[in-house]
């Protein structure tokens, strides 16, 4: 029983730096970003788009 508990500690020392690493990683390079530096709706430029054959409004 004994072993079983050193074993867990060992191997929760070496889980948890990288358990910690993935999770900076996933918040600094992975959706979290994406999402804040994605553009509000609302907030951009609206550009009507135009049926080029007969030069009208799309309608989809």
């Amino acid at each position: 029983m004994n072993l079983l508990n050193e074993a867990a500690n060992g191997l929760g020392a070496v889980l948890l730096p990288v358990a910690a690493g993935l999770l900076l990683e996933e918040l600094t390079l992975g959706g979290l970003v994406r999402l804040l530096l994605a553009p509000w709706p609302g907030t951009g430029k609206q550009k009507e788009q135009t049926n080029r054959k007969r030069g009208g409004r799309c309608l989809h």
